[in-house]
């Protein structure tokens, strides 16, 4: 016996306008599913949209958040775990802080944050499905540039924080302390991208690029971190330090020293890897995606940071140091990133439909969700949806 399938269902027609900015027909909605811009409020900035994260589209783009800018591949649901695995780091850091116990302090300094970054690498698998390569010559080879830096680079620092009666910026070791060492830890960041970049065939995306350059830069934290702090395994099992002390350290070495690396050498890696339309995009500014402004960026925070690690600051100066520059660093990443995804945009034909991973609308495959705005080059490969089924496959019996 045979049962008849139904007919396919005749979907709607699709109500289609012209988008103003950038002159392409698109589905009547929210936001143009070719260049992103926002079509529900007019205006010269519409097409920029900062009020809408073309990565998290419900986030505005001048936003403090750590974890949507360093894992801009996130899907909606996988954002709070994320976001609750980092502060547990935190907590941990915390109160192992105030016990002061060396060892579980310097393995959750060196580990916790990168440990994070591989589980989000999992999680996306942003190579498709060759991610162990890549992620691994990062890896490895950050890991000997940072250990090389912190053995030669670390006598530097130390001899410059030396007492003496000479200005503390006055000599030799001071200035190579404060420029030289931070300068040449970020170019050695860039290394593995580089090769990582001359390996990459084919259609290349500019998160792939910001995923290398954040690996690379962890992976150098991560030995650089074990090198610095090893000291502290030589005093036993506790660091006979204050809690203050002991916190400042960890927040230092376990918190800004990371995420400032991680995101620096990312936007680096986004902006190199960055591919250009044939037409110009709606939202302009393209500069905000230039290689020599992330370089500067990158550049300006290490160096700043550098120079005010050997000031003789206090430690709660050197903190609030440490977070303004993180904070400024968040914003320039969101910034590049959105731009860049507004950049990127390669697709202006309407697809079939298909559910958005971020809102679960059904909507036309494009460039950008038209109801939500979500960039498609923002979605991880696996989690990026895949046409509707037709409905008249049903088997028969």
């Amino acid at each position: 016996m045979s049962i008849q399938a139904p007919g396919p269902i005749e979907l709607p027609v699709l109500a289609t306008q012209e988008c103003q900015y950038c002159g392409v027909v698109v589905p009547d909605a929210r936001y143009c599913g070719a260049c992103g811009a926002h079509l529900v409020h007019e205006g010269p900035h519409a097409a920029r949209r900062l009020h809408s994260y073309a990565a998290f589209p419900d986030e505005p783009v001048l936003r403090l958040s750590s974890v949507t800018a360093l894992f801009p591949h996130l899907s909606h649901r996988a954002r709070a775990p994320f976001s609750a695995g980092l502060a547990l780091f935190v907590v941990l850091l915390v109160a192992f802080a105030l016990a002061g116990t060396s060892a579980p302090l310097v393995a959750l300094c060196a580990l916790s944050v990168p440990l994070l970054f591989l589980l989000y690498i999992w999680e996306v698998d942003p190579y498709e499905g060759s991610f162990i390569l890549p992620t691994g010559i990062c890896l490895v080879l950050g890991a000997g540039l940072g250990t090389g830096w912190a053995i030669i680079g670390g006598s530097y620092v130390t001899k410059a924080l030396e007492p003496s009666v000479l200005s503390r910026f006055g000599s030799t070791t001071s200035i190579v302390a404060a420029l030289v060492v931070p300068a040449v830890a970020q170019v050695l960041m860039i290394v593995p991208v580089m090769v990582v970049r001359f390996m990459q065939k084919g259609d290349v995306e500019s998160l792939d690029g910001f995923v290398a350059g954040a690996t690379s830069a962890l992976g150098f934290t991560l030995a650089a971190t074990i090198d610095l702090m090893s000291p502290w395994l030589s005093n036993g099992q506790l660091t006979h330090q204050s809690f203050l002390t002991n916190l400042t350290q960890v927040f230092l070495r376990g918190v800004a020293l990371p995420l400032t690396s991680a995101l620096a050498t990312g936007l680096v890696g986004a902006a190199w890897w960055v591919t250009t339309r044939s037409t110009p995009s709606a939202a302009r500014s393209r500069w905000l995606t230039s290689l020599p402004l992330a370089l500067l960026v990158a550049f300006s925070v290490q160096i700043g940071l550098g120079f005010a690690d050997i000031a003789a600051l206090t430690d709660a100066v050197i903190v609030v140091v440490h977070l303004a520059a993180l904070g400024a660093l968040i914003l320039a990443v969101r910034v590049g990133v959105h731009y860049v995804l507004l950049h990127e945009a390669v697709h202006v034909h309407i697809g079939p439909p298909r559910a958005c991973p971020h809102c679960a609308h059904l909507v036309p495959a494009m460039a950008f969700c038209p109801q939500c705005g979500v960039a498609e080059r923002a979605i991880s490969r696996p989690h990026r949806a895949s046409p509707a089924r037709p409905a008249d496959e049903v088997p028969t019996v």
